[in-house]
């Protein structure tokens, strides 16, 4: 079951912290498994693409932008996806046209269209795989946390308009852990969005979100389940679309048929249409899916040189 993040994750109340023992414990059992973890190390660099939020930093997007920069330094990518939510637990290639998004997972099938995927619980078993199809390189989709694989390279990505939230340890808070804790393990960071970042937070590399494809600004009615769905809601509003009413789901929302009836229902009596992304849209039951509008987006460095070069460096030492 997933639910939507509590709104006290975003600042300091009396709430977060009560919640600061469990926060507490919640920090050392995940540092005592990352210890307990046995790391392997294979025959081809590992990229690791993280956050530290509970979703929603713009991970997808990062990943699928880091595919076209690898492929221009000649390189045959592979992603690695554990497969959020999936049903199949086995390390498998995502097939788009063969697998739903029950079966591996809606990031999976997102990041399948792009480059060779395989999703699957064991990231050293996938990696293995991919290795064995091909790979010269290899794109770990998460895994900040996981120890299970050797990374060659620790990439943060920070979104800045939602940031770190009140800077708590889940449950307290929106963060997987410390962020002092981590930042000292990170060796690049990738900013997405204009907005500053705390002063203890190292300088990073700058991106932006932006709409690709054909864009014909218009009232709507917008939907997203997302770690951050806000953001969504800001995008189109920066693009000129007049959102009459927003409405946020859960991350990796599975929608029914009464939850897209209802928002058609919306829609019809406004007279006007229904918006939702590109992730969602995998999620909305097929029959439905021809009267759902996508806003497909993509992530653009301000200097992509800068990350070659730090790629460059780290995989060639």
């Amino acid at each position: 079951m997933f639910l939507l993040a509590p709104k006290f994750w975003q600042k300091k109340t009396m709430l977060s912290i009560a919640l600061q023992p469990l926060a507490w414990i919640y920090e050392c059992v995940s540092l005592w498994i990352e210890k307990q973890t046995r790391t392997h190390k294979v025959s081809v660099p590992v990229i690791c693409v993280g956050n530290l939020v509970m979703g929603g930093a713009g991970k997808t997007p990062t990943v699928l932008a880091l595919v076209d920069i690898l492929k221009k330094m000649n390189h045959s990518p592979h992603i690695l996806c554990r497969g959020y939510g999936a049903v199949i637990k086995d390390s498998i290639q995502v097939d788009p046209k063969k697998h739903s998004y029950l079966q591996v997972g809606d990031e999976a099938l997102l990041l399948a269209k792009k480059a060779p995927t395989w999703a699957g619980q064991n990231r050293v078993l996938s990696a293995k795989l991919a290795i064995n199809h091909g790979a010269s390189i290899i794109i770990m989709d998460d895994g900040l946390q996981n120890n299970s694989l050797h990374k060659d390279l620790n990439l943060l990505i920070v979104d800045t308009l939602q940031g770190f939230g009140n800077g708590f340890v889940f449950p307290a808070g929106p963060l997987r852990e410390s962020l002092s804790r981590r930042v000292k393990k990170i060796d690049f960071i990738i900013a997405i969005g204009e907005k500053a970042l705390p002063k203890n937070i190292p300088e990073a590399a700058r991106a932006h979100i932006i709409a690709s494809g054909k864009i014909k600004a218009k009232p709507v009615i917008a939907f997203a389940g997302l770690g951050y769905p806000e953001k969504f809601n800001r995008t189109l509003q920066d693009y000129g679309f007049e959102v009459k009413r927003f409405i946020p789901f859960p991350d990796h929302h599975p929608y029914t048929i009464p939850e897209i009836e209802r928002l058609l229902k919306m829609a019809k009596r406004r007279k006007i249409g229904l918006i939702t992304t590109a992730k969602d849209f995998l999620r909305i039951p097929e029959p439905f899916k021809k009267k759902v509008s996508v806003l497909n987006v993509k992530l653009k460095f301000e200097d992509p040189k800068e990350l070659r070069n730090i790629i460059h460096s780290k995989i060639h030492s």
